[in-house]
């Protein structure tokens, strides 16, 4: 039986190719990542090797580094492509960029973008990884910038607030209906009310730590401030695009900034059927998009 996996995507060069760049393609989980390693030569053909299964771990991190030492030459460059997926790819991604191992992180929409432009219709792990190694064999990525602390912490107290502000609007809800139900229980509704206030005081908290932030961080104030400056955006609006998008070192432009909140355009039309445009809703930044 063929196997898909064990073949190079195009065939094999001549012995006397050299190789001119490697890549390792990175499809990360919560438990596991799967890599595929791949290079392309002087005669711009693609070969690729199995892929292999590590754990999402420090003892997987280093496993990684071996497996790919084996098989690269050390005169020719490496990247590493991983797509930037929740927060499981942040740990590897930190664990190379402190070894000085050329990384691309890349937002869901561009990789995306490039799986509809080759003929992949099956997704599994493995193909995954073989079309993020792909991608950054064909292409010229970027070098993934780590945030600073700064902008790790604005991000983690946006989502904070966030999250507090949903339980807020849902306990409120909850308190209101059960008010006017029938014969509410005074007890009950006092245990609402102390809920809902330790949720607004905790929001306060988080309120103040992030001016205590802005405060030590000029340049961070600064960026918001800009944003803040354009009519319709308000200041939680301006730390959650600053945060998500790392200081908006993770786009380039202002459409992929649109995309990636999910606030861009779209269309269906099929024969003489339109529908009306609507901003998608489907961006990857989720905690931009719930603003």
């Amino acid at each position: 039986m063929f196997n898909f996996f064990s073949h190079s995507f195009m065939p094999a060069a001549c012995p006397s190719a050299a190789p001119l760049k490697y890549v390792v393609g990175i499809d990360i989980a919560k438990d596991t990542f799967v890599a595929c390693f791949g290079r392309i030569d002087t005669s711009q053909r693609l070969h690729f090797q199995k892929e292999v299964t590590f754990a999402n771990s420090a003892t997987g991190f280093a496993d990684l580094l071996v497996w790919t030492n084996k098989q690269h030459a050390p005169a020719v460059p490496l990247w590493f492509v991983v797509e930037a997926t929740g927060v499981y790819y942040e740990e590897l991604a930190y664990f190379l960029a402190d070894r000085a191992q050329a990384l691309s992180v890349l937002l869901p929409n561009k990789v995306k973008h490039f799986a509809q432009s080759t003929e992949q219709k099956s997704k599994t792990d493995q193909l995954d990884a073989r079309l993020l190694c792909r991608l950054g064999l064909e292409r010229a990525l970027p070098t993934w910038q780590p945030p600073t602390p700064a902008l790790r912490q604005l991000r983690a107290l946006s989502r904070e607030r966030q999250s507090l502000i949903q339980q807020t609007t849902r306990l409120k809800t909850q308190r209101h209906a059960y008010q006017h139900s029938y014969q509410p229980d005074t007890r009950t509704l006092a245990r609402l009310t102390a809920r809902q206030q330790l949720l607004e005081q905790q929001v306060q908290a988080v309120d103040q730590d992030v001016a205590t932030l802005l405060k030590a961080e000029p340049e961070l104030a600064r960026k918001l401030a800009q944003l803040t400056s354009i009519p319709g955006i308000g200041l939680t609006t301006a730390i959650a695009v600053v945060a998500e998008t790392n200081g908006f070192v993770l786009v380039e432009n202002e459409r992929q900034l649109a995309s990636y909140a999910g606030l861009d355009v779209v269309q269906r039309q099929s024969g003489l059927s339109a529908g009306a445009t609507c901003i998608s809703r489907r961006g990857n930044g989720p905690s931009i998009c719930r603003l």
